[in-house]
């Protein structure tokens, strides 16, 4: 899983990257900036939200078993 997230954050490193050289070029309108920038963005949002979902299945503690036991409960 640490390939993982090592390939995640070297991306979003590039995103960033690619962010601030949209942002520098002076000689690119600002409406062409924007319509640059937005999908940097988006995809920037699903990796950060995907980094964050792989970490909580790495850190949670699963339990073997069927579920059926925590449905007995639940009726009960």
């Amino acid at each position: 899983m640490d390939r993982v997230f090592e390939s995640i954050d070297a991306y979003l490193k590039d995103l960033e990257t690619e962010m601030l050289r949209i942002v520098d070029d002076q000689s690119i309108p600002l409406a062409e900036k924007n319509r640059l920038m937005e999908p940097i963005a988006d995809t920037k949002k699903v990796l950060v939200k995907t980094k964050a979902e792989l970490n909580a299945i790495k850190n949670k503690e699963y339990v073997a078993g069927c579920g059926m036991q925590k449905l007995r409960g639940e009726t009960s």
